[in-house]
């Protein structure tokens, strides 16, 4: 008995439906690794999400900044009559030549005050300074920090209240002041 052996051949549209299939793989996989490795931005920031159940006054916030690189930001409390404020950026996975804090006023029409900061050594950048506001209701903020690297630049954003640093400045009673 000889075994006769059935030739079953795939249908069209199954050959394009694989076809497509690879095509986008490749495609996906060329975004990422461009994303990832390969873009230099020089103009634009590229921005990555912040650590999730972060609180930026307690112990500070982290990001990622693509797969082999992270950065801490932290922010500390004014212990002066001035108001004035401690960031505190920790660059690992990355050689960065310069960072910079922009606060922003999230939902308040409000200027946004940009601050550089000092290069400590070992991925170690430290700026003092205020925001130079004072209000009688808490206000919501962002700080955006930026790092210029030899792969152009990354950067993430962080959210706090000002009620949260006005509550523990002494001598200001009511007012929260930046």
């Amino acid at each position: 008995m000889a075994a006769h052996e059935e030739e079953t051949a795939r249908p069209r549209m199954l050959n394009l439906l694989i076809g497509v299939t690879l095509m986008t793989i490749v495609i996906a996989l060329w975004y990422l690794l461009d994303y990832y490795y390969l873009r230099e931005s020089t103009g634009d920031v590229t921005w990555y999400p912040p650590a999730q159940g972060c609180v930026l006054l307690e112990g500070g916030c982290h990001a990622g900044l693509g797969i082999d690189s992270s950065l801490a930001f932290a922010l500390q409390q004014a212990h002066d009559d001035e108001g004035t404020l401690t960031f505190e950026v920790r660059v690992h996975g990355r050689a960065p030549q310069a960072v910079t804090v922009q606060f922003i006023g999230r939902d308040m029409a409000v200027e946004s005050r940009r601050l550089s900061l000092q290069d400590k050594g070992d991925g170690l950048f430290v700026g003092r300074g205020s925001l130079g506001l004072c209000s009688a209701h808490v206000d919501a903020w962002r700080a955006q920090v930026v790092v210029l690297s030899d792969h152009g630049l990354r950067g993430s954003w962080f959210d706090f209240d000002s009620h949260d640093l006005g509550s523990a400045m002494a001598g200001r009673g009511d007012k929260r002041c930046l």
